[in-house]
Order: structure tokens, then C-alpha cells, then sequence
């Protein structure tokens, strides 16, 4: 980013990444609302997966940059409203993942320290290890199993918003969204940090990421 010497982030740099997409529909990507969708359920994305938002999600998510976390959860809530709701719930890492931290869990708790509304880790775990979505392409990326992830019993009755990094297919979205809610739950809407313009990009090819880490 600018190089500011002795933060480890920049706030202006930080806020220059938002530039906020239009709802879109969290199961198939298309705008919310639209009458193809049913049960559709509203995403917001504070920008595309591109230019300076990506370079900082890069940072957080594979160079250890562990304090950029929280300003982009509290970024992200500040620059949509809040919703009513009981819970904000991270996505989980994937069981194969090697990350010392998961970058969703600190993105929740930004928005938590905005909104007001917990953030609960340990509300949806990965019930079969269907590896990290991450150096996948096409067909590959849509195999999931629908069951994949699996939400606690205690979400019966309440209403919550998934907090994620990057949407790219949705395919994690829509198995998030199934655990809620056959667990009892209602997701009310889903928040991340940037939407990826679906396209047969992997990750692993992204300069300094190797596959293992991706």
C-alpha cells in the first residue's frame, strides 16, 4: 500500500478499498431479488476482488498481516447497516487448512464491535474434508457436498449473518446457508469483504502463494 511507516495498516488505504457492489443474491450471484431466486438471501460486498482491496486481503489472509482483521470487519460495518439479527457467524477454516488464524472469524469481529450483534465462532463446522476451495476451477469448485458443513442446535430459532472474505461461486455460501438452516436457523444476510468476478482464475497461481497455502 503507501508504505506508512510504524502502523500495520494505513486508514486511508484501508477506506480506499470500499467501493460497495449492489446486493446480489448469495446463492447464485445474481442481483437480490431477482425472480429466478427463491429463499434468495441478500449478499453485500464492499468491493470487487481487485486493485487495492485484494492486495489487502492477500496480506491478511497469507502474509500473517493478523491486525489487518478487525479494521476490515469494522469497515465493512460501518459502510452497510446494520440488520436484525441474533448472531454473526464466520465462515470456518476448511479442515485441511494451515492457517494460524481464520481471517472470517476476525472479519466478524469487526463488524461485531459496529453492529452490536455477537460474533460466535464454532457455530458451523466442516463435517467431511472437502479441501480448501482455493487452487479449484470450474466443474471442481461446484462438487461440494451439499452436507459438507454442519451448523449447532443452539442457532434453532435464531436469525444470523454469515461473514465471509471472498465470494467467488457461492457454492460455500449455499452449504453455509443449508447447515443454518437444518439446524432451525434463518440467515438473514451475508457479508464479505469482496466478490470475485467468477472466471476460471485459481489461486494458486497468485504471485507468492503457493497451492499448499492457498
Amino acid at each position: 500500500m503507501c508504505g506508512r511507516m510504524g502502523v500495520s495498516h494505513c486508514d486511508s488505504c484501508l477506506r480506499s478499498a470500499a467501493s460497495p457492489l449492489p446486493p446480489f443474491c448469495a446463492k447464485c450471484g445474481a442481483p437480490f431479488g431477482a425472480g429466478c431466486c427463491s429463499g434468495s438471501v441478500p449478499c453485500c460486498a464492499l468491493s470487487l476482488h481487485e486493485g487495492i482491496s485484494r492486495d489487502i486481503l492477500l496480506e491478511l489472509k497469507y502474509k500473517n498481516v493478523r491486525a489487518l482483521g478487525i479494521p476490515m470487519g469494522r469497515l465493512l460495518g460501518e459502510t452497510f447497516d446494520s440488520v436484525r439479527a441474533d448472531m454473526l457467524i464466520p465462515i470456518p477454516l476448511h479442515i485441511s487448512g494451515r492457517r494460524e488464524y481464520n481471517q472470517s472469524l476476525l472479519l466478524a469481529e469487526g463488524v461485531s464491535s459496529v453492529w452490536g450483534i455477537p460474533a460466535e465462532d464454532g457455530a458451523l463446522i466442516w463435517r467431511k474434508n472437502v479441501g480448501s476451495q482455493a487452487g479449484k476451477t470450474g466443474h471442481s469448485r461446484n462438487m461440494m457436498p451439499p452436507d459438507a458443513m454442519e451448523a449447532s442446535k443452539s442457532l434453532d430459532g435464531l436469525s444470523v449473518v454469515l461473514v465471509d472474505d471472498v465470494y467467488t461461486t457461492g457454492n460455500t455460501m449455499r452449504t453455509a446457508i443449508s447447515a443454518v438452516e437444518r439446524a432451525g436457523g434463518t440467515v438473514s444476510s451475508v457479508l464479505v469483504w469482496s466478490r470475485r468476478v467468477p472466471s476460471q482464475e485459481n489461486e494458486a497461481s497468485w504471485k507468492g502463494i503457493d497451492a499448499d497455502r492457498a
